[in-house]
């Protein structure tokens, strides 16, 4: 799953930039359309910029993946295209500082707007705005195996197009040039004049030639050469010994040319071959074949069989191959990388002398990319997507090499020299045979060379870390922490504006590769350094925290941690780290919960993280506004209940009706066996409309030492200025907790009568009755005959909590199916609306219909019972389609005794409803 960037800006920068350099390419830049968008991308730009904090932007490229500031961003035509145009460019990366500038910026939309034969690549009319400028506000990063000129990021063009793209030209050059084979004649001639003989009169030259000493005697004079079998025989075997080359790239120590080549050599051999593609070039070829025996007979004996060998595999390979700008190409890159080859294999040079070396001869091979750039534009503008030079010659080195020599460099401080493509194929390869320890080992030595003392060599590191942090989270998972580590440590070290920020890419990617696979202790290592590096660089860690996005994936873990069998290793830890987030998403996800095992092990976790999230709980509860306040009551009333009782009389006084409901749901839903204490001193402060729940929730939780405040409710001592629905519900609660002192008063209210009639309602007698049937059973049924109350009535009595049922809530009434629906009419702030009621209890029911009141509405409702309707005060607490739930908060005894009659003249407890219909079970 991708993260999105931290700086919203950056995206609408990044969408502007892409228009801007369309509206330029299209029309210029001094067009009203396109200044008018330079303006807007400019602005963009520097918010983005200065959102970014210290470290500044950085926009890169990961084959046809845009990446800002280390985060993939969501790819479109436009974007991948982008991307692309970056990629086959050799650029990895722009950085925006900030120091950057209107001409800066100018100068960037200018580079890609040039095109043509003069305008030179993409790579090199970057490297002439920004290249060598340290004051420059914006830094463009090439991926090079070698430090090399802008010239190996052309397109390399394969040897049959570039043959088509030769059109007419192709015919300018003299036939004895055209092939492989011809140039070898060519050579051998040379050869002979160099040590005396004739070529032309056919002078025999049995000792003199380095060619006959190396592969027997060969033909004599041009026209042996080219006529006879002879001629088959002397190719084949000189491409069976021009495999030399191959071996000595692959075999340590192996003999041959480049054993005794010299660098100086083979700098004279490849200028030989760029005064050869220049001639080809020209409009008016130079080619007259005695003045090009003599420059071949001037190139050192070493040189010209090496030439003379490569060109014999080139044949032997390709017999219809052409001498063109392409072959010479390709075979003087090949000559540069085998000779390297050979040299680091003979121990003369390290790795990262390797870039040096190539480096050197980089002027002469930049020449024939420039030959071959009009071709090259050509297929670039026929779509042909071409490899840039740089990958080939990289490919062709890393490919050369043995085996142990790859895993020698990759195991040493040097590796930051390989680019992340190898690394990564090398490391596949690993794993494609099982060897997992070693791809780990090998990951994680590159991660170490962010600590490089070279801040080039840091550079390089940095940037390929986020290219291969897809393949730490699969190939090195235990590897990953390691890796933040050295990457923390630097960061902390790090100076240089430009590195922060390459670092600070690096550790993002790794970090969100860590939370998409769920790789927890790679995540606390993340955060610990986000935590050490706060002490010295508070902003940037600032603006950092956002883009790792694990505060953001901590309801994620959550979720997995509960579905799971066993707790996920780590994942306490990570919560540790994160307590104030933690605290809050654990809060939020109790109150939700509708399963005791689900809620205990919320709480379980809550517990692990322990006394920061008990802070941040109690700091929310102080502070905040109440609707955020009341979500982080049901968890502190299972974390701190004596720090929940001395806080919340305080926010209950500050709050209104709808801060009171959710406290009491909240306790309800978190079981805190302390519930009842704390719901019962609050009693005086709640909304009158409140109590009734609380009291129902005080004779759930069975606290027998809230009975005698129940009591004095029930007497009328408290709350007087309260409904008697009051004093039903308390006289309900000392039914369902079983209060023993309570029997007497409760006949008291059955039996006592005053001069005509009884002396208390019916709903309060009926009540009291229910609640002696579970106190006093033995006296009530003998009372009951003379009582005058309806035992069908009787028998739809509150219910007891159940405590090995598996849900939070319990239900407090029979609910009963309707055998037909009752019309209802709901009447709120909202308006009046017309329903049906097709399950119902005596503490709410279920609305059918099209409703459209929003959840936690209060409403009146009424529903139609003979003259007058039966009128209620209720909330709504869920809707979905074509049904909304609503809880009773307030009704009259008389109200309340038709209700009661109306249930069991529907069916009474002969069609309950199945626990869990409603969300308040």
């Amino acid at each position: 799953m991708h993260s999105e960037p931290r700086v919203p800006n950056a995206r609408a920068f990044i969408r502007s930039l892409n228009i801007l350099l369309k509206y330029a390419r299209l029309y210029g830049l001094e067009h009203s359309r396109s200044s008018r968008q330079f303006e807007s991308s400019w602005i963009e730009l520097q918010d983005a910029v200065e959102a970014a904090g210290q470290g500044g932007l950085l926009l890169g490229a990961s084959d046809s993946q845009l990446l800002l500031d280390g985060v993939p961003l969501e790819s479109t035509p436009a974007e991948r295209s982008f991307a692309n145009l970056l990629t086959s460019s050799g650029v990895a990366s722009i950085g925006f500082t900030h120091g950057v500038t209107k001409i800066d910026f100018a100068n960037l939309v200018r580079a890609f707007m040039e095109t043509g034969p003069k305008a030179g690549t993409l790579s090199e009319r970057l490297e002439a705005c920004f290249g060598k400028k340290n004051v420059s506000g914006i830094r463009v990063n090439e991926i090079r195996f070698v430090a090399e000129d802008a010239g190996f990021s052309e397109a390399r063009v394969a040897a049959t197009l570039t043959a088509k793209t030769l059109g007419a030209d192709a015919d300018m050059i003299q036939d004895w040039f055209r092939t492989p084979e011809k140039m070898i004649q060519l050579i051998a001639a040379a050869e002979g004049a160099h040590s005396g003989g004739s070529a032309n009169q056919g002078a025999g030259v049995s000792g003199g030639s380095p060619y006959q000493r190396s592969y027997g005697a060969g033909p004599s004079s041009e026209a042996d050469l080219v006529a006879g079998s002879g001629t088959v025989a002397g190719l084949n075997e000189d491409a069976r010994a021009g495999s030399a080359l191959a071996e000595a790239a692959a075999i340590p120590g192996a003999s041959g040319a480049f054993s005794r080549l010299e660098e100086a050599e083979l700098q004279s051999l490849l200028k030989l071959l760029v005064q050869f593609g220049e001639a080809q070039h020209s409009k008016s070829p130079q080619l007259d074949k005695n003045s090009w025996q003599q420059k071949l007979a001037g190139l050192p004996q070493n040189a010209q069989i090496t030439l003379r060998q490569a060109l014999a595999q080139v044949a032997a390979k390709s017999p219809s191959a052409k001498v063109d700008e392409a072959m010479l190409l390709r075979l003087a890159e090949d000559l540069a990388i085998k000779f390297a080859i050979d040299r680091y294999q003979r121990g003369e040079v390290q790795v990262n002398a390797v870039r040096q070396m190539l480096d050197r001869m980089g002027s002469e091979l930049n020449t024939l990319r420039k030959l071959l750039r009009s071709r090259e534009d050509k297929m670039a503008s026929a779509g042909i997507l071409m490899e840039s030079h740089a990958d080939v010659l990289d490919r062709q080195f890393w490919a050369a090499v043995p085996e142990s020599g790859k895993k020698h460099v990759l195991m040493s401080a040097e590796a930051w020299c390989i680019p992340p493509r190898n690394v990564q194929q090398y490391v596949e390869e690993l794993l494609g045979r099982g060897d997992a320890a070693a791809a780990g080992d090998i990951l994680l030595q590159y991660a170490t060379c962010v600590r490089n003392k070279d801040s080039e060599a840091r550079k390089k590191a940095a940037i390929g870390l986020g290219q291969l942090a897809e393949l730490f989270s699969k190939a090195a998972s235990q590897r990953l922490q390691d890796a933040l580590v050295q990457i923390g440590q630097q960061m902390a070290a790090e100076k240089d504006t430009e590195l922060q920020t390459l670092l600070s890419a690096a550790f993002v990617r790794l970090s969100q590769e860590s939370a998409t696979r769920r790789y927890y202790r790679a995540m606390q290592q993340s955060l610990d350094s986000l935590a050490d590096l706060e002490e010295s660089r508070p902003s940037w860690v600032q603006s950092l925290r956002p883009r790792v996005g694990i505060d953001n994936r901590v309801p994620e873990f959550i979720e997995e941690a509960l579905a799971a069998e066993q707790m996920p290793e780590g994942l306490v830890g990570v919560l540790m780290r994160v307590p104030q987030s933690a605290s809050e998403h654990l809060a939020v996800r109790l109150a939700r919960s509708g399963r005791r095992t689900e809620r205990e092990s919320i709480v379980s976790l809550a517990k692990s993280v322990g006394s920061p999230c008990v802070r941040y709980l109690k700091e929310i509860l102080k502070t905040e506004v109440p609707a955020k306040a009341a979500t982080v009551v049901g968890l502190l009333s299972r974390m701190d209940p004596l720090a929940l009782e001395e806080m919340l009389p305080a926010r209950l006084r500050e709050g209104v009706r709808s801060f009171h409901d959710a406290v009491v749901r909240q306790l309800s839903t978190a079981g805190a066996p302390e519930r009842g204490k704390l719901l019962a001193e609050s009693l005086e402060i709640f909304d009158p409309l409140i109590v009734p729940l609380a009291l129902d929730e005080i004779g759930m939780c069975g606290d027998t030492d809230t009975a005698p405040k129940l009591l004095r409710i029930a007497e009328g001592e408290i709350l007087a200025q309260g409904s008697d629905y009051l004093r039903v519900k308390a006289i309900e609660a000392l039914g369902r907790m079983r209060a023993p002192a309570a029997a007497g008063h409760l006949r008291h209210f059955v039996e006592s009568r005053k001069t005509f009639g009884w002396a208390f309602p019916d709903e309060i007698r009926m009540a009291a009755a229910q609640a002696l049937m579970k106190l006093d059973p033995e006296w009530i049924q003998a009372f009951l005959p003379n009582s005058g109350l309806d035992t069908k009535v009787i028998s739809l009595a509150p219910l007891d909590a159940i405590p090995d049922r598996d849900f939070v809530r319990h239900r407090r009434y029979r609910r009963v199916r309707l055998p037909r629906a009752v019309p209802a009419t709901i009447t709120s702030a909202r308006g009046k609306f017309t329903s049906s009621i097709s399950v119902l209890s005596l503490d709410g029911g279920l609305l059918s219909g099209d409703i459209q009141i929003p959840v936690g509405t209060e409403a009146t409702l009424k529903i139609p019972a003979g003259l007058r309707s039966i009128s209620m005060q209720a909330v709504v607490r869920f809707v979905r389609s074509q049904q909304a739930g609503f809880e009773m908060m307030g009704i009259n005894l008389e109200d309340r005794a038709k209700l009661r009659r109306l249930l069991i003249s529907l069916g009474g407890a002969d069609t309950v409803v199945r626990s869990g219909l409603l969300p308040q079970d």
